[in-house]
């Protein structure tokens, strides 16, 4: 692989199929799913184990994302990696045709320390919803340790001890380790997350696996790093401002992920400041992504364009009803910050969306 100036890179995804996966983002996301397979997950960005995504246009087309990242570091991060530094993000859309188990990812330091893999800090944006879908997002108030491992060894009474949410699309929820939650039936989902698959399963509700047994829970490790007390906020509501007919929502940001949703209906410059990367997935609509060296991405709604952090940017070109969920990395939080500021939101307000 000689040296390329890098471009925007429209992803290819990598299907799962899973017990609980369905068809609809194929008709939802555009998404040529392979004949006869339930597919639950589609991952859109990933340098994850054996799990590495490619891009599928211009002249690094089908070169492994980890190669590029190897190749390349200082110009996709905006940043010399430390040794052994894996890509700190993944991106995946989650198709729920059936309730998924209940879960909780551990932190960084658990994780670590029982499994040699890092943590799992996510968040959810809700990409579609059946009428009445929900999620489990938490424990109700004064449940016990005790009372919550019972509850999962014999089933009595497990439903009264979760937090049951209504979701619809455009929802978005922050999902910080030891909190417990489950995807419900009938939503698709985009899924911001830390570079791991860390989970720790508490439930399958009784659910045989492909195999005809049981799927393996994780009970001790998960009641270990279960967070009791957690009362945050299920749902963002995120901080809105408009800009040249274009409307920018800031939802959060932590130090492994910030995330935005951009509403565009005029053309608009993103500038990395060759400090960081851009994910840029269609959630909605269409739109042109043109990098400084003129390589043009058509995309539409399911595609994920990975967007360097050097050469600087890109022009987006929006077609009908674009919207874009934008991640990237931020860890003094300043470019989700400043552009709130500049529009007037109190520091205060927008703290309640940043997690230390």
């Amino acid at each position: 692989m000689t040296k390329e100036k890098l471009y925007p890179f429209l992803l290819a995804p990598i299907f799962k199929e899973k017990i609980w996966g369905g068809r609809l983002m194929q008709s939802v996301l555009n998404k040529d799913l392979p004949d006869g397979k339930m597919i639950g997950e589609s991952w859109e960005l990933s340098d994850y184990r054996g799990d590495i995504t490619a891009p599928v246009n211009g002249p690094l087309a089908g070169a492994p994302f980890h190669e590029l990242y190897l190749k390349y570091p200082q110009e996709i991060l905006g940043r010399v990696p430390a040794p052994g530094e894996v890509f700190p993000l993944l991106t995946k859309f989650i198709d729920s045709n059936q309730l998924l188990s209940l879960q909780v990812h551990p932190s960084d330091s658990y994780a670590l320390e029982h499994d040699g893999e890092y943590g799992k800090t996510e968040c959810w944006y809700v990409v579609y919803a059946k009428p009445g879908a929900t999620v489990v997002r938490g424990l109700t108030a004064g449940v016990t340790r005790e009372a919550f491992r019972r509850a999962l060894e014999t089933g009595a009474g497990l439903e009264e001890m979760l937090v049951s949410h209504p979701v619809a699309e455009g929802d978005f929820l922050f999902m910080p380790t030891g909190v417990v939650h489950a995807i419900g039936e009938g939503t698709i989902i985009l899924e911001i997350e830390q570079n791991s698959d860390m989970t720790y399963r508490l439930s399958d509700w009784g659910r045989l696996g492909a195999d005809g047994r049981p799927r393996p829970l994780h009970l001790g490790k998960g009641l270990d790093v279960t967070d009791f007390e957690d009362r945050t906020e299920a749902k963002a509501a995120g901080l809105s401002y408009h800009e040249a007919g274009n409307s920018f929502t800031h939802y959060c940001s932590c130090r492994y992920f910030s995330a935005e949703v951009l509403d565009l209906e005029s053309t608009l410059r993103l500038d990395t400041g060759g400090g960081t990367f851009f994910v840029l997935t269609l959630v909605r609509g269409t739109a042109e992504i043109c990098g400084e060296n003129g390589e043009k991405v058509e995309a539409r709604t399911g595609d994920t364009v990975f967007l360097p952090a050097q050469p600087q940017g890109a022009t987006i070109t929006p077609g009908h009803g674009c919207r874009i969920v934008k991640a990237y990395i931020d860890p003094t939080h300043r470019r989700f910050i400043e552009p709130l500021l500049r529009k007037g939101f109190p520091l205060e307000q927008i703290e309640r969306y940043i997690q230390r």
